[in-house]
């Protein structure tokens, strides 16, 4: 396999979580404690693009831990990775993987059952109620995932391989909306 090509998915998949995380979050979450008129004048468009970056988000954090020796996933990165890492930075590389995806793995479960393949039988609370997991334990999990990518990348921070820095997108996307707030559309 070519681990540059699969270092190149990781990338993708990476900034595809944190910034579809980041968008469904400020729309969700942070327009809440403030209701914004312009949310409720565009609440289809706001409701339509809720439901895209929360499934994109989970469908970019599962490639990452994808255990499928087939798949652009870190496991199949590390796995073939044994030439390009001293065998002790290549072990701290997998335990620090392995810590991440055992966090990770609810959330793993919740996209195939919620996302993936809905399961017809659960609710949403149902499938997230027993994770005993907050949405910033998500978030965490996210940026986790992305800062080893990063990693793996060999990039000196996020940005120099197109990851957003922490929080940009929110603030981002909470500035589009306070714009439209104030425009007259």
């Amino acid at each position: 396999m070519d681990n540059a090509k699969i270092l190149e998915d990781l990338i993708s998949s990476a900034i595809g979580a944190k910034v579809h995380f980041e968008v469904w979050w400020a729309q969700r979450s942070e327009t809440k404690p403030k209701p914004l008129s312009a949310v409720y004048k565009h609440s289809e468009f706001f409701l339509i693009s809720q439901d895209a970056h929360y499934i994109a988000f989970f469908v970019y954090l599962a490639h990452l831990f994808d255990g499928r020796k087939d798949s652009s996933s870190i496991p199949t990165y590390l796995a073939n990775a044994k030439d390009k890492y001293e065998i002790s930075h290549l072990h701290r590389l997998q335990l620090t993987y392995l810590a991440l995806a055992q966090r990770a793995e609810p959330l793993i479960l919740a996209r195939h059952k919620a996302v993936a393949h809905v399961d017809a039988s659960l609710s949403q609370d149902d499938i997230f109620g027993p994770m005993s997991m907050t949405w910033k334990d998500v978030r965490v999990i996210i940026y986790e995932a992305t800062t080893l990518v990063s990693e793996l990348a060999g990039a000196r921070d996020l940005a120099s391989i197109g990851i957003p820095h922490d929080r940009r997108l929110i603030e981002v996307t909470l500035k589009l909306i306070n714009a439209l707030e104030n425009s007259e559309v």
